[in-house]
């Protein structure tokens, strides 16, 4: 069995969690943020017809016993908020967090003068990385936007040094390059905004056991 567990702030609206492997089960709980944390658990439709099943825990009700208890909604297969999705691999640059937690996969590109505007690193977003157009072992992230690319610097080789394009700062990394398969699960533009704080469980099981029939093996 395959199990991943993570914490992320999304920067964007639709999300998607690559994972490395397409998951049976996903559980989600979001409003970190705030005090109305919600719960969505999903579980992979085996027959492939309709997307992803699932369910909503959130806020509370009186039950019959008068005690009380979560409220609990039935997301349809045909209108769940989660798909998984898979793909060939990718090859992506290894660069600091910008949390400064460990490390995150960022995409790479040629740097083409007259390109359109890069987008500068935040607080929690990788900016655009680029390789020098003559490759020299080091890619740069940017870290200041102001427009499209200018014209192409003469580029540092010190890890942490900067340089401007006339329009846009960039920073010198380490190019490590990562081989990062494309599969996970997407969090949806209806459930996800833009600043949203995830914790995330998921898991792929190895495979389907048949334990046999429960009232022959009953031991009593």
């Amino acid at each position: 069995m395959k199990k991943v567990s993570g914490r992320f702030i999304a920067d964007g609206a639709a999300i998607n969690v690559n994972i490395g492997f397409v998951p049976d089960y996903v559980k989600l709980i979001g409003g970190l943020d705030n005090t109305n944390p919600v719960i969505y658990e999903f579980f992979k439709d085996l027959s492939g017809e309709n997307g992803q099943y699932g369910i909503q825990i959130a806020g509370s009700h009186t039950g019959d016993d008068g005690g009380t208890e979560a409220i609990i909604t039935k997301l349809a297969g045909t209108n769940a908020l989660i798909k998984v999705y898979e793909g060939g691999k990718k090859v992506k640059v290894k660069i600091p967090a910008p949390d400064g937690n460990g490390f995150a996969n960022a995409e790479v590109s040629d740097f083409v003068a007259g390109a359109a505007q890069p987008t500068a690193r935040s607080t929690t977003a990788v900016g655009t990385v680029v390789r020098p157009s003559t490759h020299n072992g080091f890619v740069y992230e940017c870290t200041a936007s102001a427009g499209v690319l200018g014209t192409e610097p003469v580029w540092p080789t010190t890890p942490g040094e900067s340089v401007s394009d006339g329009t846009n700062t960039w920073l010198c990394r380490r190019e490590d390059v990562v081989f990062e398969k494309a599969a996970g699960f997407t969090i949806g533009a209806d459930l996800s905004t833009d600043g949203d704080e995830w914790i995330y469980v998921a898991e792929q099981h190895d495979k389907v056991v048949n334990h046999g029939d429960a009232a022959a093996a009953d031991p009593i």
